[in-house]
């Protein structure tokens, strides 16, 4: 009985679980075993990413706990994870409003899928691009960087009016610009502020004289040095020079450079 008991109160977390941020999770699709453990995160919203709607044990799990439960139609991922920049955003956004939170983020095998959106929500942070690899390598099962493409589309997401959780920018609740992701910050649903990405240096134009001497230089770097032949020494006596210009002639095909074949006749 006593064993019972303690398989019963057994906590088992999903598969791939981890902790993102403060109030921010992430796993694979859960089971009923893993309820108890979702239970002692105290979540407000459950977000999954599956190609078919979410199992009634699991939408039970949420109504009994009032946890909203959001749904992602994404198709299990073969090649590229199938899934729009526009969806992205609005997960993202919903990750960010700590009137969401805790929040627990899924898909199928806690591994690409997720592993996408948690890249773009480092991207919002502005985690350098090492570190956002590393961490998505680190669930992936292939242990390929395959959304690199869908990533650097995440350029743009809106910021909700209430205040941003601590953990998403150094300044807190203030707009600063980004690098390279813009922000629209909402307040009753009117937009109140555009926060564009900051420009990039632009870049000096060369000159014409300038390409000209770079192409030069570079057709110079690439030519292969000549090596000087060695001139053979001229014959003293006439009859070995014959016998020279015979064999020249012979190498060149029988004629010699600039003169027409003779015709017999």
């Amino acid at each position: 009985r006593n064993k019972m008991m303690m398989q019963r109160a057994k906590i088992v977390p999903p598969f791939r679980f981890a902790m993102v941020e403060s109030g921010v999770y992430r796993g694979a699709y859960p089971t009923l075993k893993n309820f108890r453990h979702l239970q002692t995160l105290g979540l407000k919203t459950i977000i999954s990413l599956i190609p078919e709607p979410p199992t009634v044990d699991l939408e039970d799990f949420c109504a009994i706990n009032s946890i909203e439960l959001i749904h992602y139609m994404v198709e299990k991922p073969k090649d590229d994870v199938a899934m729009s920049v526009k969806d992205i955003s609005s997960i993202v956004q919903t990750i960010i409003r700590p009137s969401k939170l805790p929040v627990f983020i899924h898909c199928l095998d806690g591994a690409d899928v997720t592993g996408l959106v948690i890249c773009c929500l480092r991207r919002l942070q502005a985690w350098y691009k090492d570190a956002i690899d590393s961490e998505f390598l680190r669930f992936s099962r292939s242990g390929e960087m395959s959304v690199e493409k869908q990533v650097a589309s995440f350029k743009e997401v809106e910021i909700s009016e209430e205040e941003p959780p601590s953990w998403l920018w150094t300044d807190g609740d203030k707009i600063v610009a980004h690098p390279f992701i813009k922000l629209i910050k909402h307040h009753q649903g009117v937009v109140v502020q555009v926060v564009r990405a900051a420009p990039k240096e632009a870049k000096k134009k060369e000159t014409q004289a300038q390409v000209i001497r770079k192409h030069e230089a570079l057709s110079a770097f690439k030519r292969p040095r000549k090596v000087a032949e060695k001139r053979k020494p001229e014959p003293s006596d006439p009859s070995e020079m014959q016998g020279v210009n015979a064999q020249d002639e012979q190498s060149r095909g029988g004629w010699q450079v600039g003169r027409l074949p003779r015709r017999d006749g």
